[in-house]
């Protein structure tokens, strides 16, 4: 099947006549058809809003052991490995976040502690408990000083990967991940392979939710969600709505965001 646009030209081969073999060759067409305008449809949206992004740089491989690297606390951003882990243009979008999974102020659970910003947020809509999982010494050393500063509430530090921590762990009312890839291979999968960067997270996020729970996430996704990301959502939870929070301003060296806006998903089980 050959595609002509007015920009580019989209050529499917299809190599296997039993691919998508739906009971009638007029549904296969349609759905193919439809699959095949939507990439185009994507591709023509791309080349708008492309023009528009900074023009960021390009990040350094992961080298060390990531629990035992230096957390480096600039006043605008975490350096891990050279890796820029969090900046704090990534304010705004923190603050819908955590606006969004204290929802009932219930018990929350938080993986990745980066700048605190997300954390503190939490802290100031109120809940009744706040567990922080977070795999870096120095970043889970600035969190316990961090802590330490509220000993009204009830924060609870975990030293580990969110891997080894959720086992232990109980079930809870809200959920927010924000945490950074700790090797290449994660990179490699989360970052550059999966749907979403949270995407592995998805079935342990839904398995310790209470019912009615809410999952929140740092998306990587601009504007909208694609199709392989809805399905990933809905494979584990029963309903999910989309927002986009605009405005942002990610500095012109930044190594992983390059636009001014991104989408915050409200996942519920």
């Amino acid at each position: 099947m050959l595609r002509r646009y007015k920009d580019f030209a989209v050529d499917l081969d299809i190599r296997r006549d039993t691919f998508i073999d739906a009971p009638r060759a007029e549904q296969r067409r349609w759905v193919i058809h439809r699959a095949v305008d939507e990439l185009a449809e994507q591709l023509r949206h791309l080349d708008v809003i492309a023009p528009d992004f900074i023009g960021g740089t390009t990040r350094g491989e992961i080298q060390s052991n990531w629990h035992e690297s230096e957390a480096d606390y600039h006043e605008d951003q975490l350096l891990i490995e050279g890796q820029q882990v969090m900046q704090d243009w990534e304010e705004h979008l923190m603050h819908r976040m955590a606006e969004r999974v204290t929802a009932t102020h219930g018990d929350i659970l938080e993986i990745g502690f980066g700048l605190g910003l997300s954390a503190t947020f939490i802290e100031e809509q109120g809940v009744r408990s706040h567990t922080i999982v977070e795999y870096n010494d120095g970043v889970l050393d600035k969190a316990r000083q961090w802590a330490a500063e509220r000993p009204a509430s009830d924060i609870e530090l975990l030293r580990g990967h969110w891997r080894d921590s959720l086992p232990q762990l109980g079930d809870f009312d809200g959920i927010l991940w924000d945490a950074f890839p700790t090797s290449e291979a994660e990179f490699d999968q989360y970052v550059l392979r999966d749907s979403t960067v949270a995407e592995a997270f998805f079935c342990e996020a839904a398995a310790h939710l209470r019912s009615g729970g809410v999952f929140t996430y740092y998306t990587n996704e601009r504007d909208s969600l694609s199709r392989r990301h809805q399905r990933g959502l809905l494979r584990y939870f029963s309903s999910f709505s989309v927002e986009v929070v605009d405005g942002l301003q990610p500095p012109p060296d930044c190594q992983y965001w390059w636009t001014d806006r991104m989408t915050v998903v409200t996942a519920t089980r």
